[in-house]
């Protein structure tokens, strides 16, 4: 059975508020990702709400591409989550959770990216390369919200 989706959690000394800020500050994607360089808002959009678009530009190894996703929740302190929609193909889904504990905030960052089952991204190993990033992207969080 091809995986299609991963999540990882970790914990952070800042508030559930200063986390989602973070998240949601497109200037800070190349700090975040090890393949999202840069996002802008796209169109009309100058902001985080469900229903904005964003334009990602990506890289990995010496291949680079570019997205458009679709906010699906932009909850302060809650959930910052979109849909990647490249076209032809199923959107993947990308979710972050914030919870409120009582050192700061536990955030769980998941995909669910049906379009790994496709042989290109199977001998790529995607699904490999995507919850490595996630582990990667979670911990450069973390840095920035504790400096």
């Amino acid at each position: 059975m091809t995986e299609t989706s991963g999540s990882a959690t970790i914990e952070i000394s800042a508030s559930p508020d200063k986390v989602w800020a973070i998240l949601t500050d497109l200037s800070q994607a190349g700090a975040l990702s090890p393949e999202c360089f840069k996002a802008e808002w796209e169109g009309d959009a100058t902001g985080p709400k469900a229903g904005a678009q964003i334009h990602g530009y990506n890289r990995h190894g010496d291949q680079e591409w570019d997205t458009v996703s679709t906010v699906i929740c932009a909850e302060p302190g809650i959930e910052w989550s979109f849909a990647v929609t490249p076209e032809g193909m199923p959107a993947t889904i990308w979710r972050h959770l914030i919870e409120a504990s009582d050192s700061g905030c536990i955030v769980t960052e998941s995909f669910d990216a049906p379009m790994i089952k496709a042989d290109h991204f199977q001998q790529i190993n995607r699904h490999t390369t995507m919850q490595q990033n996630v582990v990667t992207s979670l911990e450069n969080l973390k840095a920035l919200a504790e400096a």
